[in-house]
């Protein structure tokens, strides 16, 4: 049994930004990062299943534990990496055809996950390295993942990257917002980002094709769920081969959109 092809959807517009205060709205999750005093060499979106980490364990736990409950099992020899990267409700309703079962399954994939699932989930070998050198060069950090906000959230922290990042966004509970594109478009609306010294990291086709939607590029990470293929035929601006050479590359890609002034004679 193979992934079921899925029909490509147009990102809707952002909403508008929420007021700063009282508790983060739907989709976004208040990380705080230090305050900086030099301005900000520009600023990176990075996906978080993936790109940051691998929750392939609690993901694929949760997913045949929710199938299970509808009367749906997935057998054990398919594959579910297809299922990192869209939004849940989109690869559920792609097996089940039924948008009550859809939700049910939904359902118990959150009870599952949040029961413990969402920690059994492992760091790449340095990304918290690459991510604490971006910072240290003076970027904005962003989470953006099609991933339950509440869940992103705590995972950032279980690794103890929350210092970095000044604010995750995700999915909302509701499901208004899962779709990348929407996600993204969020996050610049409402932090009033440059989208020209603006990038995406991702590994997946969905964070090409959503970054572009808005105006930015994104770079592709083959470490991911998402093949070599995929990202080259999504159009990823170039492809990161190691955590290791992810500072390096997104400097060459910003630097080159903001040259340094050259200096009077």
């Amino acid at each position: 049994m193979s992934a079921p092809a899925r029909a490509a959807r147009r990102p809707a517009p952002a909403p508008p930004p929420d007021a700063p205060d009282g508790p983060a709205p739907q989709g976004r999750a208040r990380v705080t990062a230090p305050a900086t005093a030099t301005p900000s060499r520009g600023t990176v979106l990075m996906d978080l299943d993936g790109t940051i980490s691998d929750p392939a364990g609690g993901v694929y736990a949760s997913f045949r534990h929710a199938l299970e409950q509808v009367g749906r099992p997935w057998p054990d020899d398919q594959p579910l990496a297809w299922i990192i990267g869209p939004p849940l409700r989109e690869s559920f309703m792609l097996l089940l055809d039924d948008p009550e079962k859809t939700a049910q399954a939904l359902q118990h994939y959150r009870t599952h996950y949040a029961a413990g699932a969402l920690y059994d989930n492992r760091l790449y070998t340095g990304m918290a390295e690459a991510i604490a050198a971006l910072a240290a060069d003076g970027f904005r950090l962003f989470v953006a993942t099609s991933k339950l906000v509440s869940f992103a959230e705590k995972i950032v922290q279980r690794f103890g990257l929350a210092p970095r990042f000044e604010r995750v966004y995700g999915s909302t509970l509701d499901g208004r917002i899962d779709q990348k594109g929407d996600i993204i478009a969020m996050c610049l609306g409402t932090e009033d980002i440059d989208p020209e010294t603006c990038i995406m990291v991702g590994d997946r086709e969905h964070d090409v094709n959503g970054a572009r939607a808005n105006g930015l590029d994104c770079i592709g990470v083959t470490w991911g769920f998402g093949s070599r293929d995929e990202l080259i035929a999504a159009q990823a601006l170039a492809l990161c081969e190691r955590p290791a050479d992810l500072v390096g590359l997104v400097c060459e890609v910003i630097d080159a959109r903001t040259p340094a002034a050259t200096s009077e004679a």
